[in-house]
Formats: structure tokens, C-alpha cells, sequence
């Protein structure tokens, strides 16, 4: 079953607009936060600051670059979200072509649809991060790949590559793609395996500059992470994030999990078994699993198994849902295929109304609205005392430089970054200071710090008034009675 050009351009038209839609919706609503405060805060630098800032930093300067330079057509909170947006509109129609290219455009426009649909997808296509640009950017290197082998023109992969090495200066973790792609021409297309290898020593030369980068921030990292030991549950929880869950839930919805596996065993039951689209099958699976098995793998010692991390999986679970439901098979077959697909889509509409209306305590904050409360009453000789970096940074961006802040327990120094973002430090000379706004912000590394703190304040100054109160963030406001402003970090 396949539509003609003209009925499809208009179909993808539809979708693209519902994909921009759902991607602009209540945008306004989602709160700058600590991530994204470090985003807004590098791009601000020079262009040299941030290739040097990102000696401290796990990413490239690319991103940085990027959104420094967009700020400067778009600026203010909702610009860079822009760029996010625009960039997961272009992966949803970019889903098509690939759908098109390995089945057709029926496939291509269930591909297209199903993504524009996602959970996941539309969480990262708001975001303030580098996520939404990666996948567009895997996505373009998996057409141009397939594009490549078929036709095998000089430009094609040219193309590949040039895209390879973009999505890999927008996120190490691109290289998993990469392996991913290497398995599958090594099964399916051995005769293109030298002009694969080929376009891979273009893509390391074009990635040259930022190989001693990454050697650099590899050796700083090694051994170092903040997440818990890796469990199955966080495995469980990122299969969940396609078909009923989203990243506000903290764990795993068995029905969410139960509905993505068997949407995948399905639809690849249904591609393996014909022989014509048994690549189509091997192709989408190695671009899924692929990545998922080795994020898991570096993730036994030190946990790094973020679903951000895996964004560009989502688009290759779109498309073998919308390649299978499409095959000429049996009845039972295709409704079951028809089946899967309702039920995935299903599924996001219903997480969507969550994602979009629920309380959510890390992106729906009320840190803006906190920071321009304070900013109504902030006079000469006060400062801002944060307990948590995760409220310091975002009222940095909220406030300005210019604004006297800092953070109890600051982080560790770091040399590169800290200059460009602010290190949290309290100024050495705090006579200047009359009045303290003490901050209080949840730290799921200092668990304790915010109460201790308040109780060390309420002792050693005089405490005047609550200037902002609510279940995530509370302000007030002290009078200094000690010479010690703050008490003293650990």
C-alpha cells in the first residue's frame, strides 16, 4: 500500500504542523533549569571562552556555538527553546524520507507521525540542550547512509559523512550510532564496506579538532558519576518513555514497558519474515538496540544511562512501528500490525495530556517567577544565598552577573568552566552586605543542607520576612546580626 506524491506531500504537511504544534505548546510554561542555565550561560561567552569552558564540560563546544550565535536572531528564554523545536520538526520530517527510502511513503508518513507523537521526543525538542539537534542530526546520517549504499554517488557520501561528523560535535554518544551503522553494512552490504571505511577516515578528519578534546574530558571523567549503581528498572524506565510514560515518572510503568516490547517484537516479526524487508528490520533494530546495549555496558561501573543520552534511538522505534503496519501480509497480521500501532499512539496522546498538564517540580518550577519576585526587591548591600547549585544557576540567568549570590556549599572549582558560568563562591569580603535573601532549594546531593541552614540563619540573623513560599522554592529575607554571614561549608 503506498500513497502518490502529492496526497503524501499534503498528509506530511498535516503532520509536520501537529509536530510543531505539540512542540510549541505551552512552551512558555517549562522553567529554565540547571542544565539549561549552564547552556544560556556558556553561549553568552566569547567564542574562545567556550572552547575553553567545555574542558570541565562532557560536551563539545558545537552546541554552545550554535545556540551563541542563534541567540543572536532569537534571544530571551523562549529563542533557544526554538532551535530545539525547529530542529525536532525537521528529525519528524527527515522520519519520512527514511520511511519513504526504506519502504515507502505510507511508511514514511506513519514513521513521521508516530515520532511527532513521542513522549520523549517532544520533552527533548523543548529542552535548552543538545539532544533535539543530535538526533535530527543521527537521523540525517542514517538517510544519507541508506541514500549512499543504494545509489553510491561521491556526494551521497560526502553527505554521510559530513552529517557523522556533526552528530558526533553535537554528542559523543553519537558513536554508538556510528557502531550501529558499521554492523549493518558489515551484515547486509559487505560490498559497500570499503566505501563505508572510507567515508569513516572523512568523518575522523573532520572530527580531528575535537579528538583531543575528547581524550581530555574522557580522562577527567573516568570513574566519575553521579547517578546511582546502573539497575534493570532504569532500562525498564527508558522503554517506558515511548508508549505511556514520560520523564516526569520517576519509575517504570509496567503496562508503558509491556506495550514498547511488544510493539517492537511485533513489528519486527512481521519485517523479518519477508525477505525484501529484512534490512529494513536489521537496520532499525541495530540503529535502537544497538546504542541501548552499549550506553548499559560503559553504565556497570559508573552509571551513565540517561535517556537523554538516547534520544536518537526514538525515531528508528517510530519507523519500525510505521514500516511493519504497511506490509501486504496476512488479515491477522495486519490488524495485529494496525493494532500495535493504535495502541502506541494511544498511548502518547495519553501521556502527552500529562506531560503538558501535570505538576512537574523539575522543568515547571517556579523558580522564574521566584527570581522576579526577588528582583522587585533587591536593593544595594544585599545578597542572595543559595543552599542548592540547582537554584544558583538558573538565578544567575534569571538575574544577571551583576547581582551579589552565591551558594553555601559551592561545587568543586573548576578551572575551564567556572569562569564563564560562575563558580558559586561567596565574595571574600562580605562587610558591604546588610541584608540576606536566603534561598532555599530541594538538592538531591545535599539532602539536609536546606533545613541545617535555615536554623543556622534563624540563630545567627534576624529573619524579617518570606518573600516567596511554595512546596519548591521559599525565599526570605534576614537582617545580618553576625559578622559570619553564612555557615560554613563543608
Amino acid at each position: 500500500m503506498n500513497i502518490d506524491g502529492k496526497r503524501s506531500g499534503a498528509l506530511l504537511a498535516v503532520i509536520l504542523t501537529i509536530a510543531l504544534g505539540l512542540r510549541l505548546f505551552h512552551l512558555g510554561e517549562r522553567v529554565v533549569w540547571f542544565d539549561e542555565a549552564n547552556s544560556l550561560l556558556i553561549a553568552e561567552a566569547r567564542p574562545s571562552q567556550i572552547v575553553d569552558a567545555v574542558l570541565d564540560d562532557v560536551h563539545t563546544p558545537f552546541y554552545y556555538l550554535t545556540l551563541r550565535w542563534w541567540q543572536c536572531v532569537f534571544p530571551g528564554e523562549i529563542g533557544p527553546r526554538l532551535l530545539s523545536v525547529l530542529a525536532g520538526v525537521a528529525t519528524v520530517a527527515v522520519v519520512y524520507a527514511l520511511g519513504s527510502t526504506l519502504v515507502g511513503r505510507t511508511a514514511g508518513l506513519l514513521g513521521a507521525a508516530l515520532l511527532s507523537l513521542c513522549p520523549l521526543h517532544i520533552w527533548y525538542s523543548q529542552e535548552i540542550r543538545m539532544y533535539a539537534l543530535q538526533t535530527l542530526l543521527v537521523s540525517l546520517s542514517f538517510l544519507f547512509l541508506l541514500l549512499a549504499l543504494r545509489d553510491g554517488r561521491t556526494a551521497l557520501w560526502v553527505g554521510y559523512s559530513v552529517f557523522t561528523a556533526l552528530s558526533l560535535y553535537a554528542q559523543y554518544t553519537s558513536l554508538f550510532a556510528i557502531v550501529a551503522q558499521g554492523l549493518f553494512v558489515g551484515i547486509g552490504y559487505r560490498q559497500k564496506l570499503r566505501a563505508w571505511l572510507l567515508a569513516q577516515c572523512v568523518v575522523v578528519i573532520l572530527f580531528a579538532p575535537c579528538l583531543r578534546l575528547l581524550v581530555l574530558q574522557t580522562t577527567r571523567t573516568i570513574g566519575e558519576s553521579w547517578l546511582p549503581p546502573l539497575e534493570i528498572g532504569r532500562i525498564l524506565a527508558f522503554l517506558s518513555l515511548f508508549s505511556g510514560a514520560y520523564l516526569g515518572d520517576r519509575h517504570a510503568r509496567f503496562p508503558s514497558v509491556a506495550i514498547t516490547i511488544v510493539v517492537m517484537v511485533i513489528a519486527s516479526a512481521i519485517l523479518l519474515r519477508r525477505r525484501d524487508t529484512r534490512p529494513t528490520a536489521t537496520l532499525l533494530l541495530l540503529w535502537f538496540c544497538v546504542p541501548v546495549i552499549l550506553l548499559a555496558l560503559q553504565s556497570i561501573g559508573h552509571d551513565r544511562f540517561l535517556p537523554r543520552a538516547l534520544v536518537y534511538t526514538a525515531p528508528a522505534l517510530a519507523l519500525l512501528a510505521g514500516c511493519a503496519a504497511i506490509q501486504p501480509a496476512g488479515t491477522a497480521t495486519r490488524a495485529t500490525a494496525a493494532a500495535t500501532v493504535a495502541v502506541l499512539l494511544v498511548a502518547n496522546l495519553y501521556t502527552l495530556q500529562s506531560y503538558y498538564f501535570s505538576e512537574n517540580a523539575w522543568v515547571k518550577s517556579d523558580l522564574r517567577s521566584a527570581a522576579n519576585d526577588l528582583a522587585k526587591e533587591f536593593h544595594t548591600g544585599d545578597i542572595i544565598l543559595h543552599t542548592s547549585e540547582f537554584s544558583y544557576r538558573p538565578f544567575e540567568y534569571y538575574l544577571g552577573r551583576d547581582i551579589a549570590q552565591g551558594v553555601v556549599t559551592p561545587p568543586k572549582y573548576l578551572s575551564h568552566l567556572f569562569p564563564v558560568t560562575g563558580d558559586g563562591q561567596l565574595p571574600k569580603s562580605t562587610t558591604s552586605f546588610s541584608r540576606i535573601w536566603l534561598v532555599l532549594y530541594p538538592d538531591q546531593f545535599h539532602t539536609d543542607l536546606a533545613e541545617q541552614t535555615r536554623d543556622w540563619m534563624n540563630q545567627h540573623h534576624h529573619f524579617v520576612r518570606p518573600l516567596h513560599d511554595s512546596a519548591t522554592v521559599f525565599i526570605g529575607l534576614y537582617d545580618r546580626r553576625d559578622p559570619q554571614l553564612a555557615p560554613a561549608s563543608e
